[in-house]
């Protein structure tokens, strides 16, 4: 069996050591933002106003209101930075794991319609189908994993 070089190793391991900084910048430049700009609209009450306004929407998958805030997010930005602002909110697993599935059947879904249309892809029907799963695969995770309504 042949081993490989150890001048080969070092350059294997200088680029994966290269693209995981690069990587971490990027995330950096999302979440930090993200952050700040939850701790901001927390402190002049705007995720409270959000989440009155949404809470009969997000009820629906036993979530906060709040949580229409990383729905938006992850629909309409990234996946990135919805972690971000989950990360805020201080949600339980129960709905986390709600959250996350329903995400990861639609999220940003201006940039990934665009690349449909694009393709020739019958975008339209996609993005409708996309947005259909992830409310429906909320709306049975949420029974699964988030208990009854109080």
């Amino acid at each position: 069996m042949a081993t490989t070089p150890v001048p080969a190793m070092r350059v294997r391991l200088r680029r994966g050591l290269s693209r995981s900084r690069h990587t971490c910048w990027v995330l950096f430049r999302v979440t930090v933002p993200t952050f700040v700009a939850m701790d901001l609209l927390g402190r002049l009450g705007a995720i409270e106003t959000i989440g009155r306004l949404c809470a009969p929407i997000m009820s629906l998958f036993r979530l906060p209101g709040e949580t229409a805030i990383v729905v938006l997010l992850a629909y309409l930005v990234n996946v990135y930075s919805a972690a971000a602002a989950l990360g805020s909110l201080g949600a339980t697993f129960g709905q986390v794991t709600t959250l996350g599935l329903m995400l990861g059947m639609a999220h940003a879904l201006v940039v990934e319609t665009l690349v449909l249309k694009t393709a020739g892809a019958r975008f339209g029907r996609l993005l409708l189908y996309r947005l259909v799963m992830s409310a429906l695969v909320g709306w049975t995770a949420s029974r699964l994993f988030i208990g009854a309504p109080q």
